[in-house]
């Protein structure tokens, strides 16, 4: 199968300290993966150089096979930042989620029906017209993925999504990715909270001084973590990776 997202040999130096080293990865159409390693191991940075709001000092990004332009990646990987809050600029829900498409020049039947889909795929028909500042913050969190799900994004990257979030607020954001990974979205996760949703997902990636050091189905990989700083509970198995249970 062709790959969505492939790095080769990517490297990013930033005022002279070498952040990223030869970074070489891959992830299938559909794929829900994992990106974990403690904090400074440059996770962060490399969605950055994915998403093309960075651009890496040598080495390649492709998507579908083809190398692309850190433009067309703008284009066509969606970035989820850590902080949610940042991406909310409208005044209710249905506009914030409206924002992007009317921002692509689309007509108005397109984008309320752009707007349908993703407040449906989020399960926030309700919220519609909700004040975002009025959401809990796994509604607003939802919001935020809503919004890039309404660009119709090739590939889906959420950096800590749970973090600061209660147990209800994560149970519901991983749900939410569930249900997206089910309908065939190629999904990138960086978290440092491997337990609470790890057991979902099918691939692995571990990076340590922004360096890939482990990368494989997640089941296989999973017990490489306590070696790079990221925390598992003790004596668990992969099943026991997710406050969700199947």
């Amino acid at each position: 199968m062709e790959a969505a997202l492939r790095t080769e040999d990517l490297n990013l130096g930033i005022n002279g300290n070498q952040i990223l080293s030869d970074i070489s990865m891959s992830l299938e159409k559909g794929a829900f993966a994992a990106l974990c390693g403690r904090n400074g191991a440059g996770k962060s940075q490399l969605m950055r150089c994915l998403k093309g709001l960075r651009k890496p000092s040598s080495g390649r990004i492709l998507l579908d096979g083809r190398e692309s332009s850190p433009g067309e990646r703008m284009r066509r990987i969606a970035l989820v930042f850590q902080s949610a809050e940042m991406q909310i600029v409208s005044q209710s829900v249905e506009k914030d989620v409206a924002f992007g498409p009317e921002n692509l020049g689309l007509d108005k039947a397109e984008v309320e029906s752009r707007v349908e889909e993703a407040l449906c795929l989020m399960g926030l028909e309700d919220k519609r017209r909700q004040r975002p500042q009025t959401l809990s913050g796994g509604e607003l969190r939802k919001t935020a993925i809503a919004g890039v799900l309404a660009m119709h994004p090739s590939v889906l990257l959420l950096d800590e999504p749970f973090a600061n979030l209660d147990y209800p607020s994560t149970l519901s954001v991983i749900r939410a990715l569930i249900s997206l990974h089910e309908r065939g979205y190629t999904i990138l996760v960086v978290s440092h909270e491997a337990e609470k949703f790890l057991a979902h997902t099918d691939t692995l990636l571990i990076m340590d001084n922004g360096r890939l050091v482990e990368c494989g189905p997640s089941e296989d990989v999973y017990g490489a973590l306590r070696d790079y700083g990221v925390y598992l509970p003790p004596s668990c198995s992969f099943g026991d990776l997710a406050w969700l249970k199947a």
